[in-house]
């Protein structure tokens, strides 16, 4: 999985810092953007192969940024995982009705983040080899 470009979306600087720290160390490409309008930017400049999208942000929230970029054909593949305080069972039926990959909580560990983002990158790639 290495080599691959994680794109992290947050308006909280730390949390950009943390995991993507988690990221750089095994080998990914981490790029940034702090709110929802620079997140939709980057994702067309730099095409990144997984999304962590913070739902509660200014200028465009997380569902709104996931719903755009799933209903458009140039970036529907991209998986996205949602990442927000927003535990509550119908927040997340909402990011998966967004078509979200997957959702997690905050607080959580950097490593286990990771560790997910890497199954549903593995998903994605071996859905792909399929017929």
């Amino acid at each position: 999985m290495a080599g691959k470009k994680i794109l992290i979306v947050d308006d909280h600087r730390e949390i950009i810092e943390v995991i993507g720290e988690s990221f750089r160390l095994r080998g990914y490409q981490v790029f940034e953007a702090e709110d929802g309008r620079a997140a939709l930017a980057k994702v067309y400049q730099v095409k990144p192969d997984l999304i962590l999208l913070d739902i509660m942000m200014p200028l465009l929230d997380g569902y709104e940024i996931c719903r755009t970029l799933k209903n458009s054909e140039e970036t529907k593949h991209i998986p996205i995982i949602l990442i927000t305080a927003k535990g509550n069972q119908s927040d997340i039926e909402r990011g998966f009705e967004m078509q979200a990959d997957g959702y997690v909580v905050k607080p959580f560990q950097p490593i286990e983040l990771r560790e997910f983002a890497e199954k549903v990158l593995e998903k994605v790639r071996v859905s792909r080899m399929k017929p």
